[in-house]
């Protein structure tokens, strides 16, 4: 069950700032797409927040890979427009992904933070790896694909199930184990 338990919750990727970053000793990023870094079926360019979010985190230096279960034109254009790299048709959970986005960052795994809306493919990815896995609130909860929608609900049940602050229930948004 740990392996389905993020290190962080955040409510948007945006809170993943370089402050944010190298306070827990992160100097990497990898980002799912599809409702952590836009929503569903939202074409590129970034604007606004997103936009300014990704200038911080290229001024900073800080190295960021989009890591996709979605259809790989959809990543590859939205890698493209924020100057990323990334590939689609991932495979998470697997971990071979993963630990290709960390390689290309000439990072180790423990130094990079993956972040994304789903615990069973994001955060238990992230966990297998060895990096600081993050759970973003999906941006359109209702939304996605009908397979996505069920297993929203088994992950509440887990998520409820995780030690925490309130009632022994999960971590709040923006809090940490």
């Amino acid at each position: 069950m740990r392996l389905l338990w993020p290190k962080a919750r955040v409510r948007r990727v945006t809170e993943l700032t370089p402050e944010w970053l190298a306070a827990r000793g992160l100097s990497g990023l990898v980002v799912d797409l599809d409702n952590t870094l836009v929503p569903y079926g939202v074409a590129p360019p970034a604007e606004g927040d997103l936009a300014e979010w990704n200038r911080a985190l290229a001024d900073a230096g800080i190295p960021v890979c989009i890591v996709s279960n979605a259809k790989r034109r959809r990543t590859r254009a939205w890698a493209e427009a924020l100057g990323r790299e990334g590939w689609g048709l991932a495979g998470k959970p697997l971990p071979w992904s993963l630990r290709r986005a960390v390689r290309r960052m000439g990072l180790a795994p423990h130094e990079v933070a993956v972040a994304g809306d789903q615990l069973f493919t994001d955060v238990l990815g992230a966990n297998l790896i060895g990096a600081y896995s993050v759970l973003v609130e999906p941006i359109e909860p209702k939304k996605g694909l009908p397979h996505t929608r069920w297993v929203r609900a088994l992950e509440r049940r887990v998520l409820e199930a995780m030690p925490g602050p309130q009632n022994g229930g999960a971590h709040s948004p923006g809090s940490e184990r």
